[in-house]
């Protein structure tokens, strides 16, 4: 159906439509009238594409008010606060968490780890002084505070207190009015059945017929395109750009963010085949695999009824939210069953997969909101969703959403209520309705043998979907009954279930079989890791299995049968035997060869019945009891499956599986990982322990003998050569492996119901064996223990029980801190502990004999510790250690110990039997204490010729094959051990010869020690002295050599600022005017280079050197952070704003090469890139497209090379200023002449488009305008500025210096390389100024001394950037530095800020960046020819340009001040000398002629205005300082080395009145016009007193720093959780980014925020880096707890400066603790920010982080 014309909205009177609605209610008949006025105006609505504001007042208008009116027969705002005024106090939060938000649980209150809290329900409750976990939100779920079941105590908080009244004895229907009542069930049921019938409409091109508006319907049809998790976002972008009409890359990536969220959008509107024909575009070319996007055209008309369905669903939430009846209501109404006997909340569950994606979070929330929280309703809803789970969890897996948007995802609010939970299980068989489904899905997997198989090629997402059903099955399983909880009832259904578990189990029993390869290597790697990972997500549901069987007898009783009778299934019957006799005992054995037939690991049927098996002494149960009726119940059977496991590690580590490659690893690996071995490898050895006890001893050692082929190693006549020795090694190394597993089998008893142990003793030794390898963090130890289901609580208190935390030693440095074992911990370690690997055992042997020596222990011995006492049940395992077969090994292989030569023998092996002697002699020696005499071991051991005792005194006496101390320490201890605990046994026998024995020979050994360690001594000595004297001898003989070799350093500097010691000359040196004082060489004046190691003096005329360099532009000092960056092809810098927004910032890592070697090498990396990126397409660390490299030795970032220039003053003669009789106001006359009369005519046809209107003037004509004396005194001033012409540089030096200006405008500017630009020579002396005033501002904020606290990386840096400013203006035209200087004087001495498109004026400019600038162009002012060489080293020159820049600073810092922004006065108050009466009059004055209100209070004493401006000032005297001591190479004083806030030392080395009135006083007339001039600009007075986009500062410039971070970071992810992405209306944002430099949130990586920056697609982030801090940014990633660090293309991560009590900090919020800013880690971050490191570092870490070099930066 198609309309033609869109249909006019017919006249509207609410009146009459709310008469006709109240009427049909009272007939019954609502849902009939509704529809009849949606069928209009839903189209009107939502169906003419109206701009979404005016959308929302259409569907308030003609929708949702009148159904309010028609709810409330009055105004509904007033209705609704008489309805909430009814409402019980809630003691249930239910707070709806939304994507980001921070949620709480407590570790010591919390059910299970779903139970969780919002910030306010945490805040102010008792949990916040409990153990915590925080944690953000993926949305969805709510705030469990006031749900009783979730909490062990302190269920509610301050704000959700229990009613007094119980909620269930008062119905809260029964406080609305009858009549609203009536009309809201109306209303809702009616909203409800739309909304159900129109969500499950699966017609795209018609309503149904009571929808359908009169008339003929237009041709307007819909492209719907529809979202799934196949397809990625840029392969649905190309798509829609080649099937959607006019589709820009930017409405793409719109469609695209849009199908993304809401989980459908419109692409395309018009005619039906229009839109058919972009549809079957879009099917035929978005194919991924064999799935194409889905697509639908849909008609206008059933779109808007869907739009408002989406609406009337927020409608209802707001509506039920208001009152607690209404809500009662609508529950009560959307659980009645219907016609069909389906409620409607019932119908929207099942056809969940067919809506998409906001429909369904919406319904999902609606729910919640409503069914959810009403706790009848919750149970009904409960029962229902149980009842259609395995249809639910069937579309689920055809499905292709992600889980949480799906309806499957609630049953996790459903199951994990205990109740709920409990009941579903007793009266509707949770666990197998959820196990059957669960198996179905597994059939599918099955191969010929009914076992599992998960290869890639046969995996499909449905199965990794239908998985989640395990989850489910553990929420289902966590409410374990007490004994006195269980029913039958509840019996018979866990029963039913615990079956379908055990198929599952008996599916996997054997997957992933392996046979070993005897020929070839493997051919391709088997799938192993489909079988871990299915594994691992069972593991909860077998341990939870296993506790509820172990709680009722019955149950355990009948669990027990029942998974003994399904393991008999799983043995092969037709299995044959074979007998073998050992020390007289025979046994059949089973026949089964490990090398050559198919073993699996993977055996959870075997492993949960040994799980099952130690709760059997609980009920005095015995293994073959009548009672347990198990037919066939083997133990020699039930060992055999973990036994072949065993042998199999066994022959692996022997060498024997090399073939089978590196799956097999990877299987032995994650078999004893800490993740899976809980249930794979601990069980193990439980049955085979469980066997130990069932099984004759000697029968079972034969058992093992057999299984690792050691029958024969066993013989005393295999250690016989017979020619046959290729498998020796291997058999030695299986003897080792089965040596250790007797060890694992009689000394791993801390397993309760194994062992007399509890859980806890179990976690403390887990504990202690961790941290005997080393001490640890936190967090390491977590890693390596098991998980606590209860929020490991248990593993933190076992960890304080049996260790001390030490934080870092260092004092200020951010670091974690170390957990160290107790000293009376030690004991209880066991070298063999069965979950050390061979690395960590080795390294906690190692760790724990350091440490006996260093405490100077004079026992070395790691014995075996006291093992706990067996149960009762498993106490026959001690009878191994005295069984005839063990007896007969141990004293076999102690004989071949102390025979000459044995070719099966081994260290290992005779350490490992005297461990286990040292268990036997424990066992022994408790056997004794109890007066158990069954046990004899010393008996035994004492037997045959010869006997333990005369083996053991043989070994200590002449230790001959022992190589290891720590084996000799072992063996005396035994003996000495073993004589005690016979002693003990009988007397018949003194000690004492033993003793003498073991003693004598532990001092011939020590002797041997120290006789061998003199020797060693002496050889050494005579080593020494004889290449003593060979180096004597050649320096002798090569004398030439070493005289001008200085031994001290490869690179050498003169007097630098590094310098502490005080000057050569005894006065206070003075760097400018008459009185200059000596210069000095400073800098660095000779240097090796780097790359050929030559060393060289820094010449003008020689092969130049360089320094490698980088240059970036900074804003870190700026102001005005909201302003952005101006662009570099338009910016004019030779007047530096004020507030410092963008500079150029140089720095160098100090390192200095040749100029030829460097190009050299940056040729080499030039080529090398070209061939790498044929091959590997991801960058680098540096970018070669922007010239970067890495420094040669440090591999410091650096994109240009740094010149060096030889100190200034060698490069000219010395000259004497002292008859040069020149006052300042003649000077200064003389400039402003100079000025003027370079002005053009503006009529001249020689100034049109002319950037410069100026024409340089000769001296001569300028002292023709002069007084005779004054003009002869000029002239003399600038013939000496004239004799100042530096020596020619060297061709390779020239070359060198336009690289560098060339480099530094292109970085510096961020625009393409230009050598001619006249703004080449500006930006160079720009970079000088801008690094000069950062390195004082960061030592001004660290309180350090401007001279000596710098690195000399940064010294060298700052004095080749001087030294290159000065002599720049060789490489450029004399005219155009000319025309620099004229514009910079026609700033202060003419109107040239008024002037030009953007007038400037006083305060606008940074009088620093103008003093270095014209200090290095005035110079050239009236030099001939057309290349300026003259240098600005004329002091009296110099003198007078710092004292007009001053002047004029100190006007800016009049016109500035501003009391009310100074604060408290510190300090006494002074007195007011003649300086600081002056100083007011000239501040009145000229704030008086700037247009400044009268005097008042609020002005300043005069002595408070002196000493702000001396602090004002402060910071230019610092880097004039800076600046001229690196131009004139005049020492620093003393004074200045250390810190100083005082101006005075600072003045009288730059030759300046210390009274600043001087500076204005008696300095004629000429200079009171110049101020006047600057206070009575136009451009000053709308700056001061007007709104203006340029920023007005204040003096002293703070020094920037990092955004203030609140000291909770549970604080910072709230604030951050209510941030919206901007450009998608609002919608939750997955990454929110915040900038620490200005404090601005982002949407990261996310392709609704992407821009454009010169033709790059950019994400915010990167965007925002390019506005704030021009290209480099520091972000905090606050839902990933992590730095993210930014540097045009290229980025990396670091950990965030938040971390947890224990130091460590948390990426990705994985361990939860609470979090708390760390100063001394954001103090280094700010530092890194400030210093321009980021570059940098970022290079650093991709450097040590390979993986950062794919991520895509820019996107971010």
């Amino acid at each position: 159906m198609a309309m033609k014309n869109v249909i006019a909205t017919p006249e509207y009177r609410q009146d009459t439509l709310l008469e006709e609605w109240w009427n049909s209610c009272e007939k019954g008949n609502l849902l009939p009238a509704l529809k009849k006025h949606w069928r209009i105006f839903v189209l009107s609505v939502f169906g003419n594409n109206h701009d979404p504001g005016k959308e929302e007042r259409l569907a308030h208008k003609f929708l949702f008010r009148p159904m309010e009116y028609f709810l409330c027969r009055q105004d509904p705002e007033v209705v609704f606060e008489e309805l909430k005024a009814k409402n019980m106090p809630s003691q249930l939060c239910g707070k709806v968490f939304k994507t980001g938000e921070p949620t709480y649980s407590c570790r010591d209150c919390a059910n299970d780890p779903t139970c969780v809290l919002c910030i306010d329900c945490f805040q102010n409750g008792a949990h916040k002084n409990h153990r915590y976990k925080m944690n953000t939100s993926g949305g969805g779920g709510y705030c469990d505070c006031g749900d009783q079941e979730a909490w062990t105590s302190h269920p509610f908080c301050n704000l959700h207190s229990p009613n007094e009244v119980n909620q269930d004895e008062k119905n809260p229907i029964e406080t609305l009015p009858v009549d609203l009542t009536d009309r809201a069930s109306a209303l809702f049921m009616a909203a409800l059945q739309y909304i159900v019938e129109i969500l499950t409409w699966n017609q795209c091109d018609n309503l149904p017929s009571d929808l359908q508006v009169e008339g003929e319907l237009n041709d307007t049809y819909i492209t719907m395109l529809f979202n799934d998790e196949v397809h990625t976002f840029d392969q649905v972008i190309k798509t829609l750009q080649r099937a959607v009409k006019h589709c820009t890359a930017q409405q793409a990536r719109e469609f695209a963010t849009l199908v993304d969220r809401e989980g459908r959008a419109t692409v395309y509107r018009g005619c039906f085949t229009s839109c058919e024909q972009c549809r079957t575009i879009i099917d035929s070319t978005s194919r991924h695999g064999s799935k194409p996007l889905k697509v639908q055209v849909m008609h206008t008309v059933v779109v808007a009824h869907q739009t408002f369905c989406l609406r009337l669903m927020v409608w209802l939430q707001k509506m039920i939210e208001k009152s607690d009846g209404l809500r009662r209501l609508f529950c009560l109404l959307s659980m009645k069953p219907q016609e069909d006997g389906k409620s409607l909340m019932e119908k929207l569950l099942l056809h969940d997969t067919q809506l998409w994606k906001v429909a369904r979070i919406l319904s999902h929330q609606l729910l919640m909101a409503g069914v959810l929280m009403d706790q009848e309703c919750k149970k009904q809803f409960a029962v229902i969703f149980t009842k259609w789970y395995p249809n639910v969890m069937r579309d689920f897996a055809r499905d292709d959403h992600d889980h949480e948007v799906c309806v499957a995802s609630l049953s996790v609010q459903i199951y994990t209520v205990p109740s709920l939970a409990r009941m579903l299980v007793t009266d509707h068989d949770l666990l197998d309705v959820i196990l059957v489904p669960f198996l179905a899905a597994c059939e599918e997997k099955k191969n010929a043998n009914g076992v599992l198989s998960l290869s890639k090629a046969d995996r499909t997402p449905s199965f990794k979907r239908a998985c989640f059903m395990l989850y489910d099955l553990k929420y289902a399983l966590l409410c374990k009954p007490t004994s006195d909880e269980w029913s039958d009832k509840l019996r018979e259904s866990f029963l039913r279930g615990h079956q379908s578990f055990l198929k599952l189990l008996k599916m996997m029993q054997g997957m992933d079989e392996v046979k070993r390869q005897t020929g070839m290597h493997l051919e391709y790697e088997p799938e192993w890791e489909g079988a871990f990972n299915l594994q691992m997500r069972v593991d909860d549901v077998i341990s939870s299995f296993t506790e509820w069987c172990s709680t009722d007898r019955t149950v355990y009783i009948e669990a027990y049968r029942q998974a003994a009778q399904m393991l008999s299934q799983c043995r092969d019957t037709t299995q044959k035997s074979e007998q073998h006799t050992v020390c007289g005992h025979t046994v059949k054995c089973l026949k089964y060869d490990v090398q050559s037939q198919p073993v699996s690991i993977h055996l959870p049927l075997s492993r949960y019945l040994a799980g099952l098996h130690v709760y059997m002494g609980d009920y005095n149960l015995q293994f073959g009891c009548s009672e347990l009726n198990v037919q066939g119940l083997d133990p020699v059977k039930m060992i055999e499956p973990p036994l072949r496991v065993q042998v199999l590690i066994a022959q692996s580590q022997a060498g024997l599986w090399r073939r089978n490659g590196y799956a097999l690893l990877n299987q032995i690996y994650f078999y004893h990982n800490v993740k899976c071995r809980q249930e794979m490898y601990d069980k193990d050895i439980l049955m085979l322990q469980i066997g130990a006890s069932a099984v004759d001893s000697n029968e079972f050692l034969i058992h093992l003998l057999n299984r690792y082929g050691l029958l024969l190693w066993i013989r005393p006549e295999y250690d016989v050569p017979t020619g046959q020795d290729d498998n020796v090694r291997q058999t030695i190394m299986l003897a080792e492996e089965f040596l250790n597993l007797l060890l694992i089998i009689l000394g791993e008893r801390y397993v309760p119901g194994l062992g007399q142990v509890t859980h806890e003793d179990t976690l403390k030794r887990e504990v202690i064996h961790l941290l005997c390898i080393s001490p640890m963090s936190n967090s390491e130890l977590s890693k390596n223990l098991p998980d606590s289901t209860n929020l490991k609580a248990d593993i933190e208190d076992a960890i304080h029980a049996v260790a001390n935390f030490r934080k870092p030693t260092s004092v200020g440095t951010a670091g974690s801190g170390k957990f160290e074992l107790k000293n009376e911990c030690y004991k209880e370690f066991n070298p063999y502990f069965y979950h050390y690997c061979r690395t960590d055992q080795s390294q906690a042997e190692e760790t724990q004999i350091k440490r006996k020596k260093e405490e100077k222990s004079a026992n070395h011995t790691l014995p075996p510790p006291v093992p706990p006492k067996f149960t009762p049940q498993f106490a026959q395992i001690s009878n191994l250690l005295q069984s005839d077969v063990l007896v007969h090994i141990l004293s076999l292989i102690l004989q071949r110990s102390v025979a000459v030569r044995s070719r099966s023998w081994s260290e290992t092996q005779l350490d490992r039997v005297l461990h286990l002697i040292g268990l036997a002699l424990h066992e022994q020696r408790r056997n004794i204490h109890e007066g158990n005499h069954n046990f004899d071991f010393i008996g035994k051991a004492l037997k045959g010729e010869p006997n333990f005792t005369q083996l053991l005194e043989s070994l200590v006496t002449d230790p001959k094959n022992i190589s290891h101390d720590s084996t000799k320490d072992l063996l005396s201890w035994i003996l000495q051990k073993f004589i005690e605990v016979r002693q003990m046994t009988s007397s018949a026998e003194a000690n004492g010869p033993v003793e003498q024995l073991a003693s004598s020979s532990k001092e011939e050994n020590e002797a041997a020690k120290k006789r061998k360690a003199r020797l060693a001594a002496k050889r050494k000595e005579k080593i020494i002295a004889k290449i003593s004297q060979m180096q004597q001898n050649f320096i002798r003989d090569n004398a030439d050599l070493f005289e001008s070799t200085d031994a001290d350093s490869s690179l050498t500097r003169g007097t630098s600022e590094m310098d502490i010691s005080e000057s050569a000359h005894h006065e206070t040196p003075v760097a400018l005017g008459k009185y200059q004082s000596l210069p000095c060489s400073i800098g660095i004046t000779k240097a090796t280079c780097i790359l050929c190691q030559e060393e060289q003096e820094i010449s003008h005329n020689s092969r130049a050197m360089v320094l490698a360099g980088f240059v970036q532009r900074s804003t870190v000092m700026s102001q005005c952070k909201s302003r952005n960056p101006t662009d570099g092809e338009n910016l004019d810098p030779l007047f530096t704003s004020s507030d410092l927004h963008v500079g150029s910032f140089t720095n160098s890592c100090g390192h200095t090469m040749h100029a030829d070697c460097w190009q050299s090498f940056f040729q080499a990396i030039l080529v090398k890139e070209r061939r790498r990126l044929s091959r590997i397409p991801h960058s680098l660390s540096y970018n070669i497209v922007q010239l970067e490299y890495l420094c040669p030795l440090c591999e410091s970032l650096s994109n240009t090379v740094i010149p060096l220039v030889p100190a200034l003053h060698s490069l000219v003669t010395d000259s004497d200023l002292c008859d040069v009789n020149l006052s300042f106001g003649d000077w200064l006359d003389g400039l402003q002449k100079t000025v003027k009369n370079a002005t053009k005519q503006e009529s001249s046809s020689a100034s049109k488009g002319d950037p410069f209107p100026f024409l340089p003037s000769s001296l001569s004509s300028i002292t023709k305008m002069m007084a005779d004396s004054v003009a002869s005194n000029f002239q003399l001033l600038w013939q000496y500025v004239n004799n100042t012409k530096g020596g020619r540089f060297s061709e390779s030096l020239m070359e060198m210096m336009k690289k560098f200006a060339k480099d530094v405008y292109s970085f510096g500017l961020g625009v393409d390389p230009d050598d001619m630009n006249h703004r080449v020579s500006i930006v160079a002396w720009n970079t000088c100024a801008y690094t000069i005033i950062n390195l004082e501002q960061y030592l001004r904020y660290e309180n350090k001394p401007l001279f000596g606290a710098s690195p000399s990386r940064n010294v060298d840096c700052i004095n080749a950037l001087v030294k290159f400013a000065a002599v720049c203006s060789h490489i450029m035209p004399q005219e155009v530095i000319k025309k620099h200087c004229l514009r910079l004087l026609s700033g202060l001495l003419s109107n040239g800020l008024g002037e030009g498109d953007d007038p400037q004026c006083i305060i606008d400019v940074d009088m620093f960046h103008y003093l270095v600038a014209v200090t290095m162009a005035l110079p050239s002012l009236y030099t001939e020819g057309t290349t300026a060489s003259n240098l600005p080293l004329n002091s009296l020159n110099n003198q007078y340009i710092l004292e007009l820049v001053l002047t004029a600073h100190i006007v800016q810092v009049m016109l500035l001040h501003d009391r009310s922004q100074d604060g408290e006065e510190g300090g006494m108050e002074m007195e007011n000398d003649a300086d600081s009466v002056a100083l007011m009059s000239m501040y009145t004055e000229i704030r008086r002629k700037a247009g400044c209100l009268p005097p008042s209070n609020n002005d300043p004493l005069p002595w408070q205005l002196t000493r702000h401006i001396k602090r004002a000032v402060l910071p230019f005297l610092r880097c004039a300082t800076v600046l001229y001591h690196n131009l004139t190479g005049v020492p620093i004083p003393a004074q200045l080395q250390e810190w100083t806030e005082e101006v005075e030392p600072f003045c009288s080395y730059l030759s300046l009145p210390t009274s600043f009135s001087e500076l204005f006083l008696n300095q004629g007339e000429l200079l009171e016009r110049v101020v006047n001039q600057w206070c009575s600009s136009d451009v000053l007075r709308s700056r001061l007193y007007s709104a203006s986009s340029r920023s007005v500062v204040s003096y002293p410039l703070p020094v920037n720093h990092l955004i203030d971070l609140p000291d909770d970071y549970s604080q910072l992810i709230n604030q951050i959780s209510s941030f919206t992405c901007p450009s998608s209306k609002g919608n939750d944002s997955q990454l929110p980014t915040m900038c620490l430099v200005c404090g601005l949130v982002v949407c990261s990586q996310s392709y609704c925020c992407q821009t454009e920056i010169k033709d790059m697609k950019v994400g915010a982030a990167t965007e925002h880096t390019y506005r704030c801090g021009a290209g480099v940014g520091i972000l905090l990633r606050v839902r990933e707890c992590q730095i993210v660090l930014l540097a045009g293309t290229k980025g990396c991560f670091i950990p965030a400066p938040y971390v947890d009590s224990y130091g460590e900090t948390d990426q990705g919020l994985r361990r939860g603790n609470p979090l708390h800013l760390c100063k001394d880690s954001y103090k280094n971050l700010q530092k890194m920010w400030f210093t321009h490191c980021i570059p940098e570092t970022v290079a650093h870490n991709i450097e040590s982080h390979m993986n950062f070099m794919s991520i895509h930066w820019q996107h971010l």
